[in-house]
């Protein structure tokens, strides 16, 4: 496979990762479809495979539900398409963020 590929990967278990590992090294484009695995199992693919990604100094993006795609640092990209907006659910507050609560005077 040449340097900027794309590769398809759908993973049924966690040890599937150290595939995905080697397709990150290799500078390939990585399209990731954890649809076939429970949350709790996406979940840790998702943090190993980012600590790759990570690694290798590419971006990680979420085009849709359960669909991930690494991008390595040497390759150009553009999304054409809107998110919908985040309601008051999908919004996350950082843990490491201070909450100062204010009071009425």
């Amino acid at each position: 496979m040449e340097k900027g590929s794309i590769v398809f990967f759908k993973p049924t278990r966690f040890e599937d990762c150290m595939k995905c590992i080697n397709y990150i090294k290799e500078d390939k484009i990585l399209h990731i479809n954890l649809g076939d695995l429970d949350s709790e199992k996406s979940q840790r693919v998702l943090d190993f495979i980012s600590g790759a990604i990570h690694i290798q100094e590419g971006i990680i993006l979420n085009p849709g539900e359960k669909i991930y795609c690494s991008i390595p640092k040497t390759v150009k990209y553009e999304l054409n398409y809107k998110e919908a907006p985040k309601t008051l659910l999908d919004r996350r507050v950082d843990e490491e963020e201070e909450i100062i609560p204010k009071y009425k005077k």
